[in-house]
């Protein structure tokens, strides 16, 4: 007799869930700064009220059978991530939730550092400067 299992891996989920809980946050903070001229960067400018930790923390799972599926499924990542961001000597500390943290922070980084100018120029392009305006009158 054999018995089969289903695994439900969430991982790709928390990291765009936290991808676009960033583009929100980077959106706030142009609307907020509109002096600014260039894409905001994420450790200074956005984390500076600790906003980014925040958001990688929201996408953490807290439920056991999904950090499990998580960590089945992504087990060596989890453990170079979480050595290489210098947390601790045990990435299972917390249940495996710290070490799933720093595998969404090193995606989210990545993916931003490949999208942010992007969605500066967006943003840009939706939110004209007021000296532009008045030159094209």
């Amino acid at each position: 007799m054999s018995d089969s299992i289903t695994i439900e891996d969430t991982f790709d989920d928390c990291v765009e869930s936290a991808c676009e809980e960033v583009r929100q946050a980077v959106i706030e903070y142009l609307d907020d700064n509109k002096d600014e001229d260039c894409a905001p960067d994420l450790h200074g400018h956005l984390n500076y009220s600790g906003r980014f930790h925040e958001i990688i923390d929201g996408a953490v799972p807290i439920y056991t059978s999904e950090i499990d599926a998580i960590w089945y499924c992504h087990k060596y990542e989890l453990i170079e991530s979480y050595n290489s961001q210098g947390f601790g000597d045990n990435p299972m500390d917390n249940d495996g939730m710290a070490a799933i943290y720093c595998l969404i922070s090193d995606q989210v980084i990545a993916w931003y550092e490949s999208e942010k100018e992007d969605i500066f120029d967006t943003w840009k392009e939706e939110n004209p400067d007021e000296e532009e305006e008045d030159e094209s009158e």
